[in-house]
């Protein structure tokens, strides 16, 4: 008669401790939408103090004669920018947006936001041409600016590296990875690893 008892006691306790300790499952779907449902109730907030990017067209290396039209469009593009809001907003969602700025703003956020993708690749895309045709210090010149306004770019990071290389300063690629640091960007640690190779 004991061991069947013995065996209902500790299957009881087995039981109640699960009982116990079960948490509550949570929805992630509920908890986004919870989150979205705050985030569009968040009033306007002031965002003329955030910190827009100026594009210096006027000092920028953009008028490279050229004859082909997909490079004068790149030109253009970072031309066109010094007259629209940038913002680099790299990593943040849209519901952190409307969290942090107010719901009203996000298609302004969203609009400065996507200024700053096109400025990035057409600075990484343009250096790239002007590095094919000899044109290093132009590329140079552009590629500094990217990293100055925090571009997340894989290839600007490593076109500029390259140059400094075959300058002979590879002592200014350690600088490239100081800026990198700073980056909330998803290529962060690979950025580093390439650069760090190239030492």
């Amino acid at each position: 008669m004991r061991f069947p008892v013995l065996t209902i006691i500790i299957v009881f306790c087995v039981v109640f401790k699960l009982v116990v300790n079960r948490k509550p499952k949570t929805d992630p779907d509920a908890e986004f939408l919870e989150l979205e449902r705050r985030a569009n109730l968040t009033p306007r907030k002031d965002i003329s103090n955030l910190p827009y990017i100026k594009v210096p067209a006027g000092s920028l290396p953009l008028d490279v004669p050229t004859d082909r039209e997909e490079i004068r469009e790149l030109q253009d593009i970072i031309r066109s920018m010094e007259h629209k809001q940038v913002l680099n907003l790299t990593g943040m969602t849209n519901t952190e947006l409307k969290l942090e700025y107010g719901a009203p703003n996000i298609n302004i956020l969203s609009a400065a936001d996507s200024n700053y993708t096109k400025l990035v690749q057409a600075i990484a895309s343009l250096s790239g041409d002007y590095m094919e045709h000899q044109h290093i210090t132009e590329a140079k010149s552009l590629l500094e600016y990217g990293v100055s306004i925090g571009t997340d770019s894989k290839r600007n990071y490593l076109m500029l590296a390259s140059i400094y290389k075959e300058e002979g300063h590879s002592e200014k690629i350690p600088l490239l990875m100081e800026s990198a640091k700073k980056m909330d960007s998803l290529l962060k640690d690979s950025i580093l690893s390439s650069l760090e190779a190239m030492i």
